[in-house]
């Protein structure tokens, strides 16, 4: 498609897709002027994004020109924190990284961490080369993302892969907790789609330490202690056991190690987790209401950032109660 915004220069519209490693693969048109991008945005016939984008991508095109962009490699020449470097050639910064990599590797290769992740997805720096030239070291073993396996494990041992609901479902609920998450900052496509819930009626609830801007649009902010998330979800586990809130069926023939877990969570009464988590008794009952379990229920946990450098939208799974 031509576009005529200089008369002197060819300007033409690419459609394209985001590079980074976020679920919402978000649909893009890049406009190019001669051989510079001038303008990067949203394509709005692509449904989750709805003709967004993230502020991080949206300012592509500023970045890739802007003056301060670093293009060469740069040592460092004074102590940290002083911003002090001087810039080398890139044959100098390869010589020297080897020559230091290749020291260390002789002595005890294990003493090498490799610390990389998928960087914008490409074939050669998203999952090939990186693991073929540590392991070609004998650098130590280190798991690929170190943010979000935890959450990956629940996903394979709930539903038997890792997936999650498409965004534009979270519209459909009446409950939405958003649990760690900064959605409006991190989570922009799901917010929107849970403000058209929070519309036609459904209650958001945010747990979350910070009172975030998220948190302030919420219909109720639950601001427990920082790390006190465990203790929270066991109170909740808690209530729904004594209370016989619980799908027997579901958890006879799905759920394992079931005996254990019943054990651990009644041993956190909404007393002692109020006391942990610096909330109220109250709210831990009121949030393990028995009116939770009759409606559609959604969680959006958080975002873990999916190493783009900046928050992204997370898929975010059903509440199981």
């Amino acid at each position: 498609m031509m576009i005529g915004m200089n008369s002197h220069i060819a300007t033409r519209q690419v459609s394209a897709a985001c590079p980074h490693d976020c679920p919402d693969t978000c649909a893009i048109k890049v406009t190019v002027e001669g051989q510079q991008i001038v303008r990067i945005q949203g394509d709005a016939l692509h449904p989750p994004t709805h003709g967004a984008l993230c502020t991080k991508v949206s300012r592509y095109a500023e970045r890739l020109s802007h003056p301060e962009r670093v293009l060469t490699p740069l040592r460092r020449v004074g102590p940290k924190g002083a911003g002090q470097f001087e810039p080398m050639t890139w044959d100098q910064a390869l010589d020297e990284v080897a020559r230091r990599l290749g020291a260390i590797a002789q002595r005890h290769p294990e003493a090498i961490l490799p610390y990389s992740y998928a960087g914008t997805m490409g074939l050669v720096q998203g999952e090939s080369m990186a693991a073929r030239f540590f392991h070609r070291l004998g650098a130590s073993l280190l798991n690929r993302t170190i943010c979000a396996s935890a959450g990956g494990e629940a996903l394979l041992q709930t539903y038997g892969g890792k997936v999650g609901m498409h965004v534009e479902h979270f519209s459909e609920s009446r409950l939405i907790v958003i649990w760690g998450s900064n959605a409006i900052a991190s989570n922009l496509h799901f917010w929107t789609f849970a403000q058209a819930a929070k519309r036609a009626g459904a209650k958001l609830i945010a747990i979350d330490p910070r009172h975030t801007e998220t948190a302030q649009k919420c219909h109720q902010h639950i601001a427990l202690l920082p790390g006190t998330d465990g203790a929270l979800a066991l109170g909740l586990m808690h209530e729904l056991i004594v209370n016989d809130w619980l799908d027997h069926d579901y958890l006879a023939q799905y759920v394992e190690g079931w005996p254990s877990l019943r054990e651990r969570a009644l041993a956190w009464p909404p007393e002692r987790v109020a006391e942990v988590c610096g909330i109220t008794a109250e709210e831990v009952r009121g949030l393990a209401s028995p009116t939770l379990p009759t409606m559609p229920t959604s969680c959006c946990p958080p975002p873990c950032s999916l190493n783009t450098g900046t928050p992204t939208p997370a898929t975010a799974t059903p509440m199981p109660w």
